[in-house]
């Protein structure tokens, strides 16, 4: 026999159906709230890619690690479903501790409210997110974005935005944006720029939000990232994108700092930011070049110390003998060639190369600044030259601060040739 169901029956098997989530949502929250003990577990579904041991970290992939992790636990990370442990003080979630794998054991004074889907999980961490106080806000978004099949785009954006949020809180949900569904990516990235361009926000939250524009899958952020440099050069937001931006490696925002690095119009500041950004973890042996074309026409202290510290950085005999040119050039600056001594010991440059270099000088501050570096050297050949100056040198000053150099060394053949010295 069949069975008929009337229109109005359809509609109520179909409102029941469509509500279950929010029922199963507001259950939970319920069976959290009546708990008889302080502390309730419960577990659902992991989203691939994470694993854990059960006890100290979580890996969410890609060499992410949370916890206490060690290599010789590479071999003990498990997918297994996620199990959350909440602490509870009059009725209000005060902490919460998130674990991935291995054995979902029960803690004595703890509720185990068994598994959840992680739907349901979701809604209500998420719920506790847009509500708690202090770091539970954060922990509650990172627990949530471990469920399998979870996509809270909306909520991550509504915490983001919300300025009543903890700091905290609003850049986790900013940083969980990144691992939103590919297909919201046209809604993040407007989000996005909005919060970094609100300038009557939290400077560290519209960071964060560069930040994830930076992150986001198929690189669909890099691109608003260049719009917002390029477009606000001299203010806080531009330069914070151009940061970003050194450290994402797109070919995009390589060429990017490029082309604003050799610019003639900027404020030295604001050049600085794009030179050090060329010359970071990304540069190449053509950006070093580049670097060394551009220096002879900075003007500003910031922006040469950028290219110094960059090529200082990286090295390499190209750079450390363009280093040295610099030193001896005494058409420059004495304040810029002690600079560019400073960052020349940095570049690794040998000792010999170093010691070549006090003959040759006549400025007596260049000098100086030459005896400093081989008294930290305190190598012997260093030191044999420090012996040498303190016996040759015909210039009082520099005499003495050999001298002074040399009495902090204890080596007994030192200390005589110093006794000599002075004895004489």
């Amino acid at each position: 026999m069949k069975k008929r169901f009337s229109l109005p029956a359809i509609g109520l098997v179909l409102a029941a159906v469509t509500s279950a989530p929010l029922a199963f949502a507001q259950t939970l929250a319920a069976r959290i709230a009546a708990a008889p003990d302080r502390s309730v577990q419960f577990t659902y579904p992991v989203r691939p890619g994470v694993c854990g041991d059960g006890r100290t970290y979580i890996s969410t992939g890609s060499g992410n690690f949370y916890g206490s992790f060690s290599t010789n636990s590479a071999d003990q990370c498990l997918t297994g479903p996620v199990r959350v442990l909440a602490d509870l003080a009059d009725r209000n979630v005060i902490a919460l501790r998130t674990y991935v794998g291995g054995a979902a054991t029960v803690e004595t004074g703890v509720t185990n409210l068994g598994t959840v889907t992680s739907a349901e999980a979701a809604d209500y961490l998420m719920g506790v997110a847009a509500r708690a106080d202090g770091r539970v806000g954060r922990d509650a978004i990172f627990a949530a974005l471990l469920g399998e099949n979870v996509d809270v785009t909306p909520r991550l954006l509504d915490i983001g935005r919300d300025q009543n949020r903890p700091l905290e809180t609003r850049r986790a949900a900013l940083s969980g944006l990144v691992r939103s569904d590919s297909r919201q990516l046209d809604r993040i990235g407007p989000a996005l720029v909005q919060i970094a361009t609100n300038e009557s926000d939290a400077q560290g939250v519209r960071t964060a939000a560069l930040s994830a524009l930076s992150r986001l899958d198929h690189g669909a952020g890099i691109q608003p990232l260049v719009q917002l440099a390029g477009a606000n050069l001299t203010s806080w937001v531009g330069r914070e994108a151009m940061t970003v931006l050194a450290r994402s490696g797109d070919p995009r925002a390589r060429q990017f700092l490029r082309s604003t690095a050799q610019r003639t119009d900027l404020p030295d500041e604001v050049q600085a930011v794009a030179l050090r950004g060329l010359g970071r973890e990304y540069v190449t042996g053509q950006d070093a070049a580049l670097l060394r074309s551009i220096y002879p026409r900075l003007t500003g202290q910031r922006s040469q110390d950028a290219v110094l510290a960059s090529l200082s950085e990286l090295g390499g005999s190209d750079n450390v003998q363009w280093i040295v040119g610099l030193v001896r050039d005494e058409k420059l600056a004495p304040e810029a060639r002690r600079r560019a001594l400073q960052y020349l010991t940095r570049a690794g440059a040998t000792t010999p190369a170093l010691l070549a270099l006090y003959d040759p000088i006549t400025d007596t501050e260049m000098r100086q600044a030459l005896i400093g570096v081989y008294s930290r050297l305190a190598d012997k050949a260093a030191t044999d030259k420090l012996v040498w100056i303190a016996r040759n040198e015909q210039n009082p000053t520099l005499k003495r601060r050999a001298i002074s150099a040399l009495s902090r060394n204890t080596d007994p053949v030192i200390r005589q040739a110093l006794q000599d010295i002075v004895e004489r």
